[in-house]
């Protein structure tokens, strides 16, 4: 497969590491957030996480082929974690550090979250079923109570109705893993696609995102039921996870598949630089942690992917990271030139806070990248999730402690 990169700083320098080239960050006086600190911990602004708030809005602001105005949804939302449209153009948003569901009814965000959740550690992604409108069926995904350093990831689903969650079924449960977060997407088959945090890379004693026996680092795909589909790659193999699809993944928070051919897209993190985007493929092995078209955080070299035996390339590559999170492929009418685009949210680029907005990817016919645009970074907010609203305009899910549901309409 042909690999497209993008290199987002406007610096490089040549270097004797593998890749060969290391990118400058584009504000040298920005630090990297203290390892290990708590959110209370982390300086806000220019030197931590988040922390810029929102500029005026509406506001005008040009991208390549169309004007857009930006205005506020809703507000107040501390560090949410996901978006869904509902079929009625109401919004349910998951909140990752309170474990709630919050709801937007007419433009309003609803003062009381959602009831009917159960209890849990840490919520993650909230989805429709695609037949939403007969069934009323929401899938929620979470980690379940466990150690402190692992916990099994759960998948439940309720039906919905005016602000309620009733007749929740937990339809799976995984083998501990670690604590990091997760998206869901419904594919045409009916099938569910769910991500499983491989970031810790490979833990002594403990599980590792090439081995079949943990879903650890790992894409798993369940029927709507939560059972596992005969044609999974690894059922019936000795000792592998049925529910497996791909493995070897590392951080992978955004899940999308293509409008035409069904295929599942998929966004993944680097360590240090080598975000990429990938299409999966069943019983692919895209190599984390022993293969990374970035870096250690510590800036060492990885071992590259390229032309490596049994190990799935990516579709595109950033270079420096853009910390992908939500993807879209557009299908509206509001913005014509960007109909079939990819749309990918970006949380922070290159470790600066403050760089984030929304990257657009073109695609040819042959599923070669031919245009990259990174727009509204002005606004200088952590972009968590990226939607396509039944009247066809984009909304996007900013991560900050005063988050917030932004409308994109074309001002043109």
């Amino acid at each position: 497969m042909k690999v497209s990169y993008q290199v987002v700083a406007s610096v490089l320098v040549a270097a004797g590491l593998a890749g060969g080239l290391v990118a400058l960050p584009r504000k040298a006086a920005a630090q990297n957030a203290p390892q290990g600190a708590t959110t209370a911990q982390i300086p806000t602004g220019r030197q931590g996480r988040g922390g810029y708030p929102l500029p005026p809005l509406p506001a005008d602001f040009e991208t390549y082929q169309h004007k857009v105005r930006v205005s506020v949804v809703a507000r107040g939302l501390d560090r949410p974690w996901s978006l869904m449209m509902m079929p009625n153009d109401d919004m349910l948003i998951s909140m990752r550090f309170s474990n709630q569901i919050r709801l937007i009814h007419d433009g309003v965000l609803d003062p009381k979250p959602v009831s009917g959740l159960p209890e849990v550690r840490r919520l993650f992604d909230i989805v429709t079923h695609p037949k939403f409108a007969e069934n009323k069926w929401v899938y929620f995904d979470y980690l379940k109570p466990g150690t402190e350093a692992r916990s099994p990831l759960a998948l439940a689903r309720a039906v919905y109705e005016n602000g309620q969650l009733k007749n929740v079924q937990e339809l799976y449960v995984s083998d501990p893993v670690t604590q990091g977060a997760s998206r869901m997407a419904f594919a045409p088959d009916g099938t569910i696609y769910i991500t499983v945090s491989g970031a810790g890379g490979r833990i002594p004693n403990g599980p590792d995102p090439r081995k079949l026996d943990t879903v650890y680092g790992k894409v798993i795909r369940l029927r709507e039921d939560g059972s596992i589909p005969p044609d999974n790659p690894f059922v019936g193999k000795a000792g592998a996870r049925p529910e497996i699809f791909s493995l070897g993944h590392r951080d992978h928070f955004g899940l999308a598949p293509h409008p035409q051919t069904g295929q599942m897209f998929h966004v993944e993190m680097g360590p240090y630089g080598g975000d990429k985007i990938n299409i999966l493929k069943a019983g692919g092995d895209y190599g984390w942690p022993d293969y990374s078209y970035g870096r250690q955080n510590d800036s060492s070299p990885l071992p590259d992917p390229h032309n490596v035996p049994g190990i799935e390339q990516a579709l595109l590559v950033w270079l420096p990271g853009i910390t992908p999170s939500g993807l879209l492929f557009y299908t509206g009418d509001k913005f014509p030139a960007w109909k079939g685009n990819l749309m990918v949210g970006s949380v922070v680029t290159g470790r600066v806070n403050g760089s984030s907005g929304v990257e657009r990817v073109v695609f040819n016919n042959k599923m070669w990248e031919t245009r990259r645009e990174m727009f509204l970074t002005e606004l200088k907010q952590r972009i968590r999730d990226v939607r396509q609203g039944r009247d066809g305009l984009i909304y996007l899910l900013t991560e900050e402690v005063d988050g917030a549901v932004l409308k994109l309409e074309p001002a043109d």
